[in-house]
């Protein structure tokens, strides 16, 4: 049976390749920006796009810069043979023999040296060859496929359509009739440095035999026959890892071949590979191995990343880089009940973290096999559960497409079968990609606004409008936009006549009163909101009052013989606190009503004010009527 390419073979040792690590990029503070925009031109706008959307920031740093070209010319003086490069590390690998490496140490701006982490792998036996179809739907596929509710997914809709899926293996046989329908992105070939991924002259023959399985399980379209977790992806296609037994190093591969396809877009990275030759147990805290410091970055880019846990179980502690970092999601291996197998490796990380994260099938699974066109073979290994699970997140992520690295891990947790009470052998349990899908595939959303109706256990307060949701931003429309259950106070329409304070209603408790209401030119108030009042009603002061200028000041606070206090500029005020001079007189209803300003009118105002007048009486309290 196939394992993960993570098991030990400790004959035929060679010499390992060897890491550099550089001090700086050699980049001046004046030239850095110039640097960040060229190569803001090689990264695919998709990468930029998912890096500002889970970093919020630009999306591109120094970290993104190559090593310096005089540095790597530097080693490459030495006779050493530079075999990757790593822009995130800072770092390149050689071939090179001891004098070599003792030349590049003593070159100043090498910061350390450390050995290239050798592949852990198993040799492939004979595949199985009994394929004959079940009376599943899914074919041979079902039992794996079932075991993680992959068959509700694919009936509520979900293939993984729009979802960029990256997978990094030995090659892939990309003519087997299981892949006639998937989209290849892009490939490419780091260990001969072409964009050939299947076997080609200069490989070991079956090269291409493990990664055509793998591939198999995410994106395979082979009708009754066989189906993949999420044969509606887009993939991108890296072939990193050699099987010659004598020659297992491919840590540096693994990561150029990370960087490449983190940088050309991709949404979920998943690859079956794992490193721990050269790491003692106390090194797999998640930071220590290059291939975990890699991931780490990878990560914070935005990258939802699958490790495998590899094939050592039972023990603890047997985990490889980087299923050790934090925020990958390391996957270990069940049988279709959700029993834990015991080649399955176990956690906990050096820092005493639990891992795996998650468990998904990985015994007699069926996958594509590499030396036929047509026909499936049965395999196990945690190889095989990290694409299944992979595969699974791919469906959430066309879903959910929100979801970030930590996101994913989250809901994975949340909805497999022990969220609470996780371990070191299953950690949060058996994937459920059903209940992870949640309301989704058991609710609707109308308006697709990514939020689903209340009536089927959404939060959707209204699913027809797609303005209204929760973190909605409210808009004058008098309803409950953001569906917080209020409805905003100038949005309430107090009075009714179908205007609201937001949209220009100069005064919700007059229905009168509303933009493009008709004036009423008697009643001294802004009917239309225009801000403007009534023309007859305008006050009028100084030389266009009807008084003319008298030239006198203005008398204040004397009083009458009945106490009304009123205001005079040279009559005598009236008994009822109306004055007599022509001058508008103020109050409640902001009314001034002016006289014809001409001579005739003033010298009759002071012939009138001349004549006696009744005093008006005020009733004593005990003279007033009953």
């Amino acid at each position: 049976m196939l394992q993960i390419a993570a098991l030990a073979i400790v004959t035929n040792l060679v010499e390992p390749p060897t890491w550099i690590f550089f001090e700086d990029k050699q980049v001046a503070a004046a030239d850095l920006e110039a640097a960040l925009v060229r190569q803001e031109q090689e990264l695919a706008p998709r990468a930029l796009r998912r890096r500002a959307r889970v970093r919020g920031d630009r999306g591109v740093d120094v970290r993104d810069l190559p090593p310096a070209s005089a540095y790597v010319q530097s080693v490459a003086a030495t006779g050493a043979r530079i075999r990757a490069t790593s822009r995130w590390l800072n770092a390149v690998s050689v071939d090179a023999d001891a004098a070599q490496r003792a030349a590049i140490a003593r070159l100043p701006f090498v910061t350390r040296t450390r050995p290239v982490a050798r592949t852990r792998r198993h040799e492939h036996p004979l595949p199985v060859t009994d394929e004959s179809p079940t009376s599943q739907a899914k074919g041979l596929s079902w039992p794996h496929l079932s075991a993680l509710h992959v068959p509700e997914l694919h009936e509520c809709g979900l293939t993984g359509a729009g979802v960029v899926v990256g997978v990094q293996d030995t090659g892939f046989l990309l003519e087997h009739q299981a892949f006639s329908k998937v989209q290849v992105l892009a490939a490419r070939d780091f260990v001969q440095g072409d964009d050939v991924v299947a076997d080609q002259e200069g490989d070991t023959p079956g090269q291409h035999h493990h990664g055509t399985g793998v591939l198999s399980l995410i994106v395979a379209d082979d009708g009754d026959v066989f189906s993949g977790v999420a044969p509606g992806v887009a993939v991108i296609l890296a072939k990193t890892e050699r099987i010659d037994v004598e020659e297992p190093f491919e840590e540096d591969y693994y990561v150029a071949g990370l960087e490449w396809i983190e940088g050309m877009g991709a949404d979920i990275f998943t690859a079956s590979l794992g490193y721990s030759d050269w790491y003692e147990p106390q090194q797999l805290d998640g930071k220590t191995a290059v291939a975990s410091q890699a991931a780490n970055v990878a990560v914070a880019n935005g990258l939802i990343m699958f490790a495998a846990m590899g094939n050592q179980g039972p023990q603890p502690k047997t985990l490889d880089a980087p299923a050790d970092v934090d925020g990958v999601i390391a996957i270990g291996a069940t049988d279709f009940d959700g029993v834990v197998t015991p080649f399955s490796s176990r956690g906990p990380t050096a820092d005493d973290r639990i891992k795996p994260d998650l468990v998904a099938p990985g015994q007699d699974v069926w996958m594509a096999r590499s030396d036929s066109l047509v026909a499936y073979e049965m395999s196990q290994g945690t190889s095989l559960s990290t694409p299944l699970a992979a595969g699974i997140a791919a469906l959430l992520l066309e879903a959910y497409p929100d979801l970030d690295p930590a996101g994913m891990r989250a809901l994975l947790r949340a909805t497999a079968t022990q969220p609470d009470a996780p371990d070191n052998d299953a950690g949060w349990g058996l994937i459920d990609g059903l209940a992870a899908a949640g309301l989704h595939c058991t609710c609707v959303d109308a308006d697709a606004d990514g939020h689903y109706a209340v009536a089927c256990g959404g939060d959707d307060c209204d699913d027809d409008d797609p303005a209204s949701h929760p973190g909605a931003t409210e808009i004058c429309d008098g309803r409950d936009n953001d569906c917080d259950e209020t409805i905003p106070a100038d949005e309430v329409d107090a009075d009714a006549d179908g205007v609201l304070l937001c949209a220009g209603d100069c005064d919700d408790a007059d229905p009168a009163r509303w933009p493009g209401a008709d004036e009423d030119p008697d009643d001294c108030i802004d009917n239309d909101c225009d801000g403007d009042g009534d023309p007859a009603c305008a006050p009028t002061t100084g030389e266009d009052s009807g008084t003319g200028d008298t030239g006198a000041s203005p008398t204040t606070g004397s009083s009458t013989s009945d106490g009304v206090t009123s205001t005079s500029t040279s009559a005598p005020s009236t008994s009822d606190g109306a004055t007599d001079s022509g001058a508008p007189a103020t109050g409640d209803d902001g009314c001034g009503c002016a006289t014809d300003g001409d001579g005739r009118s003033a010298w009759l105002l002071l012939m009138l004010a001349a004549l006696p007048r009744r005093r008006s009486r005020q009733l004593s309290p005990r003279t007033q009527p009953q």
